[in-house]
């Protein structure tokens, strides 16, 4: 890594209140790694967390920095999602969809779940979205997963069928899911996008270079090298995007650059899959 350059890892959180004010599991932890040093920093909201990843983003911009800021949930849908909800093959239409769609205040409140029931509402089958907590009745999305039947799409993204773990990103509640992370994550996302414009660009969705470059990643791709390089008491989830950090900033910005344009350009793919020995490798430089 560069002395210009900053790396940025998001651990992502679908609370629905505030997070606690002592650091917790399961909330919202940024790891940076740049001129500024190396620190994670703790979220107790979705508006904190975008917040501040603009003053990084503003720091970085006035300073002259690259940045390359990864996050954990699915950039995408599989092939076919975009197009049933918006009618276009655009990711980035969806994305824009969901942040009309999407309402999700200052303490965290959202209605995520409402928009997945009148997603599902509106297309035939089955789900494709499923689970919700226990005394929530929502119309058309079904507690346990149901047959994935008549849907124009897959089941799962191809990096899905291939990342060890990978969860579904219809599943919204549950061990592993992640689709509620997706559903309150991509509208900050597209905020971040219309505040930048050509500032910023979306890998792999898009070539063009920019200061600013997003792209989603895996925490758990390295997790042997995370639980080996956990501190005594350190929280996982701020392990995981610390290590991560780290990782992505040891390799050559030439093999960054490389690997972030990797994968489909509508599902959406998982930075660094199939490069993790690279990545352990990094952790040493």
């Amino acid at each position: 890594m560069t002395s210009t350059e900053v790396i940025i890892m998001v651990d992502w959180s679908a609370r629905s209140a505030r997070s606690p004010a002592k650091r917790t599991k399961d909330a919202i932890f940024i790891a940076e790694t740049g001129p500024a040093g190396r620190f994670v920093t703790y979220c107790r909201t979705r508006a904190e967390a975008q917040a501040h990843l603009a003053a990084r983003f503003d720091t970085a911009l006035a300073q002259g920095w690259q940045v390359t800021a990864g996050f954990d949930f699915p950039f995408g849908y599989p092939s076919g999602f975009a197009r049933a909800v918006t009618g276009s093959d655009d990711p980035f239409a969806l994305w824009a969809w969901l942040a009309e769609a999407i309402e999700d205040d200052e303490r965290n409140g959202n209605n995520r779940l409402e928009v997945a029931d009148r997603i599902n509402a509106k297309l035939p089958g089955g789900g494709p979205f499923w689970s919700h907590p226990k005394g929530q009745t929502p119309a058309h999305v079904p507690f346990r997963k149901p047959p994935h039947e008549g849907h124009p799409f897959a089941e799962r993204r191809r990096v899905e069928t291939i990342a060890t773990g990978a969860s579904t990103c219809f599943q919204l509640y549950g061990n592993g899911a992640v689709a509620s992370q997706t559903l309150v994550g991509l509208p900050r996302l597209q905020a971040l996008r219309r505040r930048y414009g050509d500032a910023l660009a979306v890998r792999p969705f898009e070539d063009h270079d920019a200061p600013i470059l997003l792209a989603e990643v895996y925490p758990s791709l390295l997790n042997a090298e995370v639980r080996a390089r956990q501190r005594p008491a350190e929280i996982l989830d701020a392990a995981q995007v610390r290590v991560l950090a780290a990782a992505f900033a040891g390799l050559p910005p030439d093999r960054r650059d490389a690997i972030l344009r990797e994968g489909d350009r509508e599902e959406g793919w998982i930075a660094g899959l199939g490069h993790e020995a690279e990545l352990i490798a990094a952790l040493a430089a």
